[in-house]
């Protein structure tokens, strides 16, 4: 089956602008128009979708897009739609994923539940599937992961913010390493223990409250400076902010370090990646 024959499985719709056939490949790319009462339709943004039988898979992608006049042509601009409050989704296929197109039947098949679809039933879903804000928990959890990346950043005295782009740049180019933050001076009282300043303020932060509130409860002795349980409870706590700042330093390091990509990923690249593996199963109906 060649793209012409492909694309004639599929009948346009009152709502598709035009239907463009692949060159090299048997698939087609639909432009659709959004629904009038969305806000969408009224700032003429255009559906995108594209559907193709490559040879490893069957693949389907949908995109918000914005049309710009170029002199006589068209051309259209992805969006995420990220500045409307009714949010859509952007998405597109995976191998992972138990969608196939027969070409016996020409339907589209989703074989964990043996279903299958026309190109126009299937094109339905995709649709539908844009329009509803299918990343919504997704999107909260991605500001959970962003704070927690912030705090490991800070603790460990970096801004995730000024090196994010750095980052951003080398783990989807794999060529340059990012700017690493400038060595910073260890002040005389950091010559005895290697610890992170905000490591200690933050554990100073929760030691004072608690002591001021919970000293009462002590249960080893009078609660002063002269007890030996709580001079060496200091000591502890020194030292644990030490291996603290050490271990983490050294996995953000890791992070950094083009050589990590030999090693087992560490928990921080783990978070970092996290935020853009937005997957999701399509919903059939």
């Amino acid at each position: 089956m060649n793209s012409e024959e492909f694309t004639k499985l599929y009948i346009r719709q009152g709502v598709d602008e035009s239907i463009t056939s692949f060159a090299n490949e048997t698939g087609f790319s639909l432009i659709r128009y959004y629904p009038k009462d969305t806000i969408y339709f009224k700032d003429r943004r255009r559906m995108f979708i594209k559907v193709a039988v490559l040879d490893r898979d069957f693949f389907y992608s949908v995109n918000m897009t914005r049309p710009e006049k170029r002199e006589e042509s068209t051309s259209y601009i992805i969006s995420d739609g990220n500045e409307y409050k009714r949010k859509i989704t952007n998405f597109f296929s995976d191998s992972e994923e138990p969608i196939v197109f027969d070409s016996t039947t020409r339907r589209v098949v989703y074989r964990q539940r043996n279903q299958s679809f026309t190109l126009n039933e299937f094109v339905e879903i995709l649709a539908a599937n844009h329009l509803a804000d299918r990343l919504f928990f997704k999107r909260k959890l991605n500001t959970l992961i962003n704070l927690v990346l912030k705090i490991l950043f800070w603790l460990s005295e970096k801004h995730y913010e000024r090196v994010r782009v750095s980052i951003d740049k080398y783990h989807f180019s794999r060529e340059n390493q990012p700017v690493k933050d400038e060595e910073k001076n260890i002040e005389p009282f950091f010559k005895y223990f290697y610890i992170s300043k905000n490591i200690l303020f933050a554990i100073l932060l929760v030691a004072f409250p608690s002591a001021v509130f919970l000293g009462h409860l002590w249960a080893f002795g009078e609660f002063s400076l002269s007890n030996p349980s709580i001079v060496l409870l200091f000591f502890l706590i020194l030292l644990s902010c030490e291996k603290s700042s050490i271990w983490l330093d050294k996995k953000i390091k890791e992070f950094f370090a083009k050589e990590s990509r030999e090693k087992k990923t560490n928990f921080i690249e783990k978070l970092y990646n996290y935020q853009y593996h937005n997957k999701f199963k399509l919903k059939l109906k």
